[in-house]
């Protein structure tokens, strides 16, 4: 099972959507996969369909984590939810699955872990050991910020990737976790996730680009992100897609949003086989508008 976290160090890039999108793109191509929901507001739970309640509380990934943070045994199998059904009216697909998430029991679990300090930093990677065989790959969304349940999710990972908006403060906030993830097996000697590249979110057609655009896309390319050629587009089809449990990649697989976030998981799965400097990166906004004005006539 190939563990991909995506990761912020803000909250609002769109970490969720571009979970939810990647597993549900690998499943749709015959991969049974996992999506692990480590953020406590539970959002991946919900863009896949499922909102844990009371009666069903018991199935929360945070208990688990909190068992295994105080060293008592625990597995996953028994809390795992299938998800497969969104994928039913496309044939050859594979299986998808979701561990759900709830705020309380999360949020408890990270104040036991942060207690706990780095000798459990592991626990996250542990349980998902219990599902080695049941997937291929495992999508982690994850919570803003450098915390603890942030720490246990790039540990327990084999790869990661930053997300950002066209905004100054999110390239900040990929600059911050790119050396996180780069510092982490001096912190966690058994974790060494290889970084994927930044995702450029909710993003204009070059038509449209301001000044703000034009500078966060030359700063994602001058501060060594690798920016992904593909970037996901501003398009309300994605919050409708979020809003009715069914990731783009699915819902709305003929659309231009689907179509991004498909070009966008051929791109991830090439980076995770090729080395960094087989990787095409997406050029500088300068570099495009340069060759744009070169070309009118």
């Amino acid at each position: 099972m190939q563990k991909i976290a995506v990761v912020s160090q803000k909250g609002g890039p769109g970490k969720t959507t571009t979970a939810v999108n990647l597993a549900a793109g690998l499943a749709l191509g015959g991969a049974d996969v996992l999506v692990v929901d480590v953020e406590p507001q539970a959002q991946a739970g919900t863009a896949l369909g499922t909102r844990l309640d009371q009666a069903t509380l018991n199935l929360s990934l945070g208990l688990k984590l909190q068992l295994a943070a105080q060293g008592m045994p625990a597995t996953l199998e028994d809390i795992v939810i299938d998800r497969t059904e969104i994928l039913t009216k496309w044939p050859n697909h594979g299986r998808l699955a979701l561990l759900a998430s709830e705020q309380r029991t999360m949020v408890n679990a990270q104040h036991i872990l942060h207690a706990a300090g780095k000798e459990r930093t592991h626990v996250l990677g542990e349980l998902l050991e219990t599902l080695e065989d049941d997937f291929d790959y495992a999508i982690l969304d994850t919570p803003p910020a450098v915390e603890a349940l942030n720490a246990v999710s790039l540990a327990a990972s084999d790869y990661a990737l930053t997300l950002c908006l066209p905004k100054h403060a999110t390239v900040e906030g990929a600059v911050a976790m790119r050396a996180t993830i780069k510092h982490l097996p001096g912190q966690a000697p058994q974790s060494k996730p290889k970084y994927l590249g930044t995702v450029l979110n909710m993003s204009k057609p070059v038509s449209e680009w301001k000044e703000e655009e034009i500078e966060v896309r030359d700063l994602l390319v001058d501060a060594g992100l690798l920016p992904f050629v593909t970037d996901i587009r501003e398009d309300t089809r994605i919050s409708r897609s979020y809003d009715s449990g069914v990731p783009s990649v699915v819902g709305f697989a003929r659309h231009a949003c689907g179509k991004r976030y498909a070009e966008l998981l051929r791109e991830v799965l090439f980076r995770m086989d090729a080395p960094e400097s087989d990787w095409p990166i997406a050029p500088s906004a300068s570099d495009v508008l340069d060759q744009k004005e070169g070309t009118v006539v």
